[in-house]
């Protein structure tokens, strides 16, 4: 297909799967826990702490939510616009498509695979990136033939550290470093086990603070 092929605007979203499972993940890990903090602070009296992280949480959830559900791409003839979670409205010009590349990548440590689009411009910048834990096959192959530019599909599946070594121009950061990764996510851990500690008891915001 060309662009003068692609009469219409297409729009394209994310797997609905993908709004099911965040929303089961975040019920799963928030409910247990807030549940706990509210049995432990009854009786100490600090429930009225436990309430408002709770309905800060509730707030931060419902803008994830929103933000979660913008996110689209539309093609039309002049190029593609992206509405990522958090970058809106970015604009891609079809002049500057230049090839698709299409991988294989294996999930984890099982056999299963998910594909990964990159869109290139002439001098192998990414211009735009579709994974297939979050749009379907059918939308990676609308993008991957709306302009009419050589797609390279991998001959074999790849596993992440082959991702990294062979596409390290074009992968996220935390893709690149996972330990980096692993540590940001501890430090966060950690950050928000004190503020429980904090709202779990009565004087545990002066200990904090102090």
């Amino acid at each position: 297909m060309t662009p003068s092929q692609l009469a219409r605007v297409r729009i394209l979203r994310p797997s609905a799967q993908l709004f099911i499972q965040s929303r089961t993940v975040a019920a799963a890990s928030a409910l247990p826990v807030f549940a706990a903090m509210l049995w432990f602070a009854i009786p100490r009296g600090t429930w009225p702490r436990v309430l408002v992280a709770i309905v800060v949480v509730a707030a931060a959830y419902l803008v994830a939510i929103y933000l979660l559900s913008s996110v689209r791409i539309v093609l039309d003839r002049d190029g593609i616009t992206e509405n990522g979670f958090f970058v809106h409205q970015r604009r891609i010009s079809a002049k500057r498509i230049a090839n698709v590349v299409i991988v294989q990548v294996y999930r984890g440590q099982s056999l299963d695979t998910a594909q990964q689009l990159f869109v290139l411009d002439a001098t192998g910048e990414l211009l735009l990136r579709m994974r297939g834990q979050y749009w379907s096959d059918e939308n990676l192959g609308a993008v991957a033939s709306a302009y009419g530019v050589p797609v390279r599909r991998a001959s074999e599946p790849i596993s992440r550290a082959e991702l990294r070594e062979n596409y390290a121009d074009v992968i996220f950061w935390f893709e690149k470093w996972p330990w980096l990764k692993a540590l940001c996510l501890v430090g966060a851990i950690a950050a928000l086990s004190l503020v429980l500690i904090a709202l779990m008891s009565v004087d545990g915001l002066v200990a904090v603070a102090g």
